[in-house]
């Protein structure tokens, strides 16, 4: 009985690896891909163009070699890696009065720095205060040529789900020199669509990417803020960057977790969704789980051994000395238990405050002030502890007034 439900459980697994996600849901943005979150259906409307794309994957120097008189650059994904040398290429490029529209979260730094200025750049601290984020499932959109408002949902696998969306914090804009322009608004407050001129050009940025992917361009519904957005890309050619796309391992590793366990655990893990997009790890993420569940079920069982209850040794020395100050108490040796007393209140204070005070000599002159104790208790403690290292007899009311007035000193 139990062979045929582990064979039963074995084939669930397999069915549910394999067809429990028939599309991807990760955010690729891949041209050649046609999973929701790719980019295909872009790129085939860029390629129907007259002047058509030319595909970038070596470098940007073909910017360089551009002989036509107006093209336009396009970057799409995640995140954009630009070395020095490619920053200054585009720049070039857009500077001889070409067009750049990136669409990412963020412009990398050697860029972000040149288009808004260092002043401004630089003058806030914190990269994620430069492009922040939050968490929202219904985005609204507002362009500033036209009172139209889109509102657009964030899905996965059909449903409607918080995603982090990217803005322009406006303190990038501080330099009205420069003309950079808001063109757009993330409901209604956050700037994330803006032209950023450069020499004879425009650079244009906007930092929610997701909205240009497949799900949203193939919607008859969905497509007019794509085609609004994507409008300022002028005649000619378009050159299609792959070359500049993070790999999807680093991109996942920037990207926040926009996460907290329970029911969104698997939703918002881009790991788990990950595995769970891909039937050969499904596959063995399952069966990991099933084998470690068999084994703590049977063999685990099996193997387990009681532990022993061990209990812990009993510190007698605090009842030793309670015993031996009960005894001198009794005989009256009134001054050796202050004494003892005297050594304990040494050993607390050096252990405490680190006061050098050796056995026979005076305490301390500045011994209240490098234990903060107020000058009353300090004077009434040193005036008992005086009386105590000269006296050789100490009566039972003057043991007493030496107590109460150190007490005081372990409670600083």
């Amino acid at each position: 009985m139990l062979k045929r439900i582990v064979q039963y459980g074995c084939m669930a697994v397999g069915l549910l690896s394999f067809y429990g996600c028939p599309d991807s849901w990760y955010e690729r943005y891949d041209y050649e891909g046609k999973e929701p979150f790719d980019v295909y259906a872009l790129y085939e409307l860029f390629s129907a163009r007259p002047e058509g794309t030319i595909l970038v994957e070596d470098s940007l120097s073909v910017l360089q070699e551009d002989t036509l008189q107006r093209s336009n650059y396009f970057f799409i994904g995640q995140y954009a890696y630009y070395g020095e040398r490619s920053v200054t290429e585009l720049l070039d490029y857009v500077e001889r009065g070409n067009t750049a529209f990136i669409a990412a979260y963020e412009l990398p730094e050697d860029l972000a720095s040149h288009l808004f200025g260092d002043e401004c750049y630089y003058n806030i601290f914190y990269n994620d205060d430069r492009f922040p984020y939050f968490d929202l499932d219904t985005v609204t959109f507002q362009l500033n040529d036209g009172e139209d408002h889109y509102e657009l949902v964030n899905v996965h696998r059909h449903k409607p789900v918080h995603r982090t969306m990217y803005y322009l914090n406006d303190a990038l804009f501080c330099d009205e020199y420069l003309g950079n322009e808001t063109l757009g608004l993330m409901d209604t407050l956050h700037v994330n669509y803006a032209r950023l001129p450069w020499g004879e050009g425009n650079f244009y940025f906007l930092s929610s990417p997701i909205f240009l992917t497949n799900y949203y361009l193939v919607d008859g519904q969905k497509y007019q803020y794509a085609e609004a957005t994507l409008s300022v890309l002028g005649e000619g050619p378009v050159y299609w960057d792959e070359f500049s796309r993070v790999p999807p391992s680093v991109a996942r590793q920037r990207a926040p977790r926009n996460y907290s366990g329970g029911r969104n655990l698997l939703q918002g893990n881009e790991t788990l969704s990950y595995v769970q997009e891909q039937p050969p790890l499904a596959l063995a993420w399952y069966g990991l789980l099933l084998g470690g569940f068999l084994f703590i079920l049977f063999r685990g069982k099996r193997r387990q051994r009681i532990i022993p209850i061990i209990k812990p040794r009993e510190n007698s020395s605090k009842r030793f000395m309670d015993t031996i100050s009960r005894l001198l108490f009794q005989k009256g040796h009134h001054a050796a238990l202050a004494k003892q007393e005297l050594g304990n209140l040494r050993h607390h204070l050096h252990d405490r405050f680190g006061v050098r005070w050796r056995e026979g000599e005076p305490p301390p002159e500045n011994l209240g002030e490098l234990i903060g104790a107020p000058s009353e208790v300090m004077e009434r403690a040193l005036k008992e502890i005086r009386m105590v290292q000269n006296s050789k007899s100490v009566e039972e009311y003057a043991l007493v007034r030496f107590y109460r007035a150190i007490e005081p000193l372990y409670t600083l």
